[in-house]
């Protein structure tokens, strides 16, 4: 069993505790990281002070980069099922052109 445990994680200088299961501490952290990374080159850009607008840009920077990469992942989904597509045809369409050839290899490996 995956027990909950404390952990504190820290972004902007300031330290938040937080709950989460034993086994994605490492992975809170990362995320923590991360979040932190962005958050501070936000607050470098000199425009924003509040913590309050710098985590809401923050998130939008990152709501925006995820909605890309899954733009991107649909995108590339699709052409991977085209390509297996077309080599199905290519192979339907061979498999056709030799009835007998593909007959005798199944018939003399039984």
């Amino acid at each position: 069993m995956n027990k909950t445990i404390g952990a504190s994680i820290e972004i902007l200088g300031r330290l938040y505790p937080i709950r989460c299961p034993e086994s994605e501490v490492e992975s809170l952290q990362q995320a923590a990281d991360f979040l932190n990374e962005k958050m501070t080159e936000v607050q470098k850009s000199g425009k924003i002070n509040n913590l309050e607008r710098i985590a809401i840009i923050t998130a939008l920077n990152i709501a925006h980069q995820l909605l890309q990469l899954d733009q991107q992942k649909t995108s590339l989904v699709g052409k991977i099922n085209q390509r297996i597509a077309h080599l199905q045809d290519k192979l339907e369409t061979a498999i056709n052109k030799n009835p007998q050839q593909t007959e005798l290899i199944y018939t003399t490996e039984e």
